[in-house]
């Protein structure tokens, strides 16, 4: 097989998230020789899922090495970092995305790198739901949330996750700051009425449905719960 249809048999188990298939196509590629930084990248993230920081931490070092200006590369690395409890090289490494991206020494935070941090917590935390270890999957959802708070689709999903784990009254807190942030929110306001229904509140749970139908009156979703009630 030749080096171009490895890595892209790499990439596409990577989109289809087939994180083992992925990481042995990568690994290959570079016993083959062939450093290239988003090889490192992608391979570093397979690394990162499977709970391998240390080793992910080292193959984002050499693609940044590769190409310092490899923006992806960098917020992966703050990541794993924060996540080693390194902050403050993760500080560092944040401080020369700055540098690089920065006109005339203007001190912002770019909104970008902070975004792209919060959906890599989001995502880990996805892995974590996905194998039933629901605790670590809210604190990433958690720490996106500290990063993004703005951000109402991870808040939502995070809201799904307390309730699923009975937390109640703090996954009611989250769906109505989501719609606090963003006025009839639809996602928030289907959860905000399933969560209702749960505790028994069916009057409460019809009002969020009625919500979501003034704004999408085709909403299956919602027709489809307010048929539910006519039950009790």
């Amino acid at each position: 097989m030749g080096y171009m249809e490895l890595y892209e048999k790499g990439l596409e188990a990577f989109s289809r998230k087939d994180y083992d298939t992925a990481e042995n196509c990568f690994e290959e590629l570079l016993m083959e020789g062939y450093n290239f930084p988003d090889v490192l990248n992608k391979l570093a993230f397979c690394k990162s899922i499977k709970g391998d920081l240390e080793s992910a931490s080292e193959l984002l070092k050499k693609a940044l090495e590769l190409n310092p200006r490899y923006s992806e590369a960098a917020i992966n690395l703050i990541y794993v970092l924060n996540e080693l409890g390194r902050y403050e090289e993760a500080r560092k490494v944040q401080e020369k995305i700055k540098n690089a991206t920065m006109k005339h020494h203007e001190k912002v935070v770019d909104p970008f790198v902070i975004g792209k941090i919060a959906n890599l917590h989001a995502e880990i935390g996805e892995r974590y739901a996905e194998i039933g270890l629901y605790e670590d999957a809210i604190a990433e959802y958690k720490k996106a949330i500290k990063l993004r708070p703005t951000f109402v689709d991870l808040r939502t999903r995070l809201a799904v996750l307390l309730r699923e784990q009975g937390e109640i009254e703090e996954a009611i807190e989250h769906l109505t700051q989501c719609l606090l942030e963003k006025k009839d929110y639809i996602p928030a306001l289907i959860q905000l009425g399933l969560t209702y229904y749960v505790m028994g509140e069916y009057e409460l749970a019809k009002k969020q449905w009625n919500r979501v139908l003034a704004n999408d009156p085709n909403n299956s979703v919602a027709k489809l719960y307010i048929n539910m009630l006519k039950k009790h």
